[in-house]
């Protein structure tokens, strides 16, 4: 009897879902609550990266996922100010220490000196994000508005055409 008991709790704690986890039609399961020890990618777009000496070398601009849904590389913007000058490279993801300071804070940390990364290669993307697309989109608008201007300029001022 016992064992019967015993056998059937067992049968119920595995046919019951983890914790955040809810049963959906089909055998499809839905995660209701953010389990422990994953990270939204969100909260990791703009993340300061440091480096040993405790320098901000730039931030995360990027994740590339490899085909098992694991993040393979990590792209980060560095130089610049405020995204002007800024280039981007990429690093292996498993080159990152993920830590957090006193206050629980993620810190995101890479052995790689300041002048290591801005001596690095240039990351090119072969996807184009919607912002990168309109990015492209709104250069090539204001070099047709300044088309334009010129050429009404000279409409204006009885001007010879440039070209």
């Amino acid at each position: 009897m016992r064992s019967s008991i015993a056998m059937t709790l067992a049968l119920a704690l595995l046919a019951s879902p983890s914790p955040g986890i809810a049963q959906a039609s089909k055998g499809h399961e839905f995660v209701t609550v953010q389990p422990a020890g994953q990270w939204l990618a969100s909260q990791f777009m703009g993340q300061p990266v440091t480096n040993d000496a405790g320098e901000n070398i730039g931030s995360i601009g990027d994740l590339l996922f490899d085909k098992s849904g694991h993040i393979a590389n990590v792209v980060i913007g560095v130089g610049g100010f405020l995204g002007i000058g800024e280039k981007s490279v990429a690093l292996p993801y498993s080159s990152l220490a993920i830590t957090a300071d006193a206050e629980g804070k993620r810190v995101v940390k890479v052995a790689i000196s300041k002048e290591q990364l801005k001596a690095a290669p240039d990351f090119k993307s072969t996807e184009k994000t919607v912002y990168m697309r309109a990015k492209e989109r709104a250069g090539e608008m204001g070099e047709k508005a300044l088309d334009k201007a010129r050429e009404l300029k000279e409409k204006a001022t009885g001007a010879p055409k440039t070209n």
